[in-house]
């Protein structure tokens, strides 16, 4: 992929608003971090093991739980969006599946790619990281309480 394209991409995203452009040079530049995937393609698939990191650039994707009723969404993501975060952090298997909705470009990180770099960009990114998690679980609290509140107060 163009160093230009992937590195103007980075620079519209939030993610990376705390790295400075030789920063995002030393990421745009390594091409093992990026990959595309065309409509309908998984990108991370519920019960696999990966610990992948995952910040997409261009497309838009869907995550999927597989109930057992149906697979359900549970959520949807476009450019700028961060997921697979909590994969970086433990091992373990996948959770949900997230599929392209379109042609998608994301930057994957594994931890061992973070060992790779120094230690000062290894601590922007688990910064960002970081905010990514605690952005999440408020989400997830503020949508658990808002839930909780449409059933009446229950009686001690």
């Amino acid at each position: 992929m163009e160093i230009n394209t992937i590195l103007r991409w980075m620079q519209a995203i939030p993610f990376f608003s705390s790295f400075n452009k030789e920063e995002l040079m030393t990421f745009a530049q390594d091409q093992k971090h990026f990959f595309k995937y065309e409509e309908g393609n998984f990108i991370i698939q519920e019960g696999k093991t990966d610990s992948s990191f995952y910040i997409l650039l261009k497309g838009s994707v869907r995550v999927v739980k597989e109930t057992p009723e149906r697979n359900v969404v549970v959520n949807k993501f476009k450019e700028g969006a961060v997921f697979g975060e909590l994969s970086i952090l433990r091992k373990g298997k996948r959770t949900s599946s997230v599929l392209a909705e379109e042609t998608c470009v994301t930057m994957a990180i594994k931890p061992k790619h973070l060992d790779e770099w120094d230690v000062h960009l290894q601590n922007k990114f688990r910064d960002q990281l970081l905010k990514v998690v605690l952005k999440r679980f408020e989400s997830i609290d503020n949508k658990h309480a808002a839930l909780l509140a449409k059933y009446p107060e229950e009686k001690e």
